[in-house]
C-alpha cells in the first residue's frame, strides 16, 4: 500500500520525515523532559540520540505498515511535533503522538489526530486504538476530543515504572 505523503489541515502540514528534521526534533521536543515524562522513551540527551532515531524512523518507510508524519506549522516547515501509528493490535493502528511544549492547548494535536484519524478510516481501518498515561490529563483530554471511547485501564511498566494507561478506541462510523 502506497501512503500519502502529507495531509494538510486548516493550519498544519503532516509529512513524511526526513534525515534533515532531526535537530529541529531535538530542540523542539526530544530533548525537553517535560514532553517526555509520560512516553515511552526519555528526553534525549544530544542531538545524536535524536539523529539515530530518525535514521531507524526513516529506515522503517521501507515497511509498508509504516505510517509517521511529521507536524509543521502551514507557515513553516520547522518539525513541532509527530504522530504516527505505533504498532497494530489484531490489525487496528494504534497512535503515539508527541508536541514541542511551545504550542500545547491551542488545538494542534487534536487537529492532527483528527487528519491522522481520517486518512486511517480513509485506508479502510474499521478501528482505531490509542493509549494514555492516566496522570497526562492533556492527552487524554485531546483523545476524548477527538471521539475515542475509554475501554479499559491497563497497567504497563514505562521506564521501569508501574503506570496506568487509560485505553481507547473510535469505531468508524457511516458518518466517518
Amino acid at each position: 500500500m502506497s501512503y500519502k505523503e502529507k495531509i494538510i489541515t486548516d493550519r498544519l502540514v503532516l509529512r513524511k520525515l526526513k534525515k534533515e528534521d532531526a535537530e529541529a526534533m531535538f530542540r523542539n521536543w526530544c530533548s525537553d523532559p517535560e514532553m517526555t515524562k509520560y512516553i515511552s522513551w526519555t528526553a534525549h540527551k544530544n542531538v545524536e540520540v535524536t539523529k539515530s532515531l530518525v535514521n531507524l524512523w526513516v529506515e522503517e518507510y521501507k515497511d509498508p505498515n509504516t505510517v509517521r508524519f511529521i507536524i509543521t506549522l502551514k507557515d513553516s516547515d520547522e518539525p513541532i511535533g509527530s504522530i504516527d501509528v505505533v504498532k497494530y493490535v489484531n490489525d487496528s493502528p494504534e497512535i503515539g503522538y508527541c508536541l514541542s511544549r511551545k504550542y500545547w492547548n491551542q488545538g494542534y494535536m487534536s487537529e492532527a489526530c483528527k487528519a491522522l484519524i481520517d486518512y486511517l478510516f480513509e485506508l479502510g481501518y474499521p478501528k482505531i486504538l490509542i493509549r494514555a498515561d492516566e496522570r497526562n490529563i492533556a492527552s487524554n483530554r485531546v483523545i476524548e476530543k477527538c471521539g475515542f471511547t475509554f475501554i479499559n485501564k491497563e497497567r504497563a511498566i514505562n521506564r521501569s515504572e508501574e503506570v496506568t494507561l487509560n485505553c481507547y478506541e473510535l469505531q468508524k462510523s457511516p458518518r466517518n
